[in-house]
């Protein structure tokens, strides 16, 4: 992980979302300029201050090089802007493989590859004896992706393919690949 430290004045912590869409305009700037995907920004509280940490991917594999120009861009950008307004800690990395799959286009990737998702059942007969809607996880192969949903074939605790299940990806609560070594 690459990473470059900032010092600025203090910011109200009451615009944390505000500050986290300036931080991703900044770096969706940087990312779409030289060819990368932005897959995530997340800010965090850390000992001397806010952490923030930027995913960069590629479609094949990014590069170190890759990244650490991104990171020196994105932290010119965020010292001139200062939408944070303190100091913070600023981390440019790749997400691995086990990224987080977030919208139809990162499941577009991984059609056809294992995946692990938990939702939130849309039935209404799946609502626990409280009132709460039913979180449901599931492994299986990733059939489609459409706009709205994705198609699964979950596999058993022995592997075997169960009848394949449409997920809307507004109940989608979290999801990533699933690598397996068999």
């Amino acid at each position: 992980m690459l990473a470059s430290v900032s010092t600025h004045k203090t910011t109200d912590p009451g615009k944390s979302l505000e500050i986290e869409a300036l931080v991703r305009g900044a770096a969706g700037r940087v990312a779409a300029s030289s060819g990368l995907d932005l897959v995530d920004v997340e800010m965090k509280r850390g000992g001397t201050g806010p952490v923030v940490r930027i995913f960069l991917d590629k479609p094949g594999r990014i590069s170190l090089d890759e990244l650490e120009n991104a990171s020196r861009e994105i932290s010119a950008i965020l010292d001139v802007e200062d939408p944070i307004g303190r100091s913070y800690t600023l981390e440019v990395s790749s997400p691995g493989m086990t990224r987080p799959l977030k919208g139809a286009a990162d499941f577009q990737r991984v059609v056809s590859k294992n995946v692990h998702i938990a939702f939130v059942e849309t039935e209404p007969t799946a609502e626990a004896a409280s009132g709460e809607p039913r979180v449901r996880e599931v492994t299986g192969r990733l059939v489609s992706v459409g706009p709205a949903q994705v198609r699964i074939a979950p596999r058993d605790k022995k592997g075997r393919e169960m009848p394949e299940i449409t997920v809307p990806l507004v109940a989608i609560r979290n999801a990533q690949r699933e690598i397996s070594f068999r």
